[in-house]
């Protein structure tokens, strides 16, 4: 390899930062370039330094910000895709089939578990080096069969209206929306969107909304597509 592969790392934890740098500059093909915490620092240090490759965290556990997390990791990734020209790899709390799906279809290069990144540097920087050199999607075995082998029947899955899951998909596609604004965008009142997203919620065994967004996109009821 003629030069080291250039990385920028984004996490919104410092102990994770420190932790991804000290395993990916053990390995002498790859150079760290640039850190950050946020969305917003990713896509300013994307085009700052024009990295190869761009290690994103996901790190929220509470199900009521990630939904709004996924929302923004999707914009992120696509704008530094299409944009920046720079090759994304997922490190996750979270390895929930919807998840995998929305972040690759975003544009990322790979997908890892913050875990099983963490507990092998070899793997993190060889995950590093086969985006940079466009191989195999870094995935482990685990992820793998998440993503490709067959998921439930049909008939074990959660069943919502075609109503419902028109006010899910309307919520995806409206992140910014209060429920006022998304109520009042699919001509019904407040009171009965929130009747109905309790009703969702129910269903689908969660604790609230977004816990049910999480479950739709887990279960590929609801597509991000803006």
């Amino acid at each position: 390899m003629s030069r080291k592969i250039r990385v920028v790392v984004i996490d919104d934890q410092e102990v994770v930062r420190i932790g991804v740098r000290a395993a990916l500059e053990s390995n002498g093909r790859i150079e760290i370039v640039a850190e950050g915490a946020t969305e917003a620092d990713a896509l300013r240090l994307a085009n700052a330094h024009h990295p190869d490759v761009l290690l994103l965290g996901l790190n929220t556990i509470n199900n009521a910000k990630l939904a709004h997390r996924t929302l923004s990791a999707f914009d992120t990734i696509r704008r530094l895709v299409k944009g920046c020209q720079t090759k994304v790899l997922v490190l996750s709390r979270h390895g929930q089939k919807g998840l995998m799906h929305t972040m690759l279809h975003a544009g990322a290069s790979g997908f890892m578990l913050k875990d099983e990144a963490m507990n092998s540097c070899e793997a993190l920087a060889q995950a590093v080096v086969d985006i940079f050199r466009k191989r195999k999607l870094p995935m482990s075995h685990t992820l793998y069969e998440k993503l490709f082998l067959p998921g439930p029947e049909i008939d074990d899955m959660p069943r919502l209206t075609k109503r419902r899951i028109e006010i899910m998909q309307a919520i995806a596609d409206n992140p910014h929306l209060t429920l006022a604004q998304v109520a009042d965008l699919l001509g019904i009142a407040e009171s009965t969107l929130r009747n109905n997203l309790s009703a969702i919620s129910r269903t689908l065994d969660t604790p609230n909304v977004n816990g049910a967004m999480i479950e739709c996109l887990r279960l590929g009821i609801v597509q991000i597509n803006h």
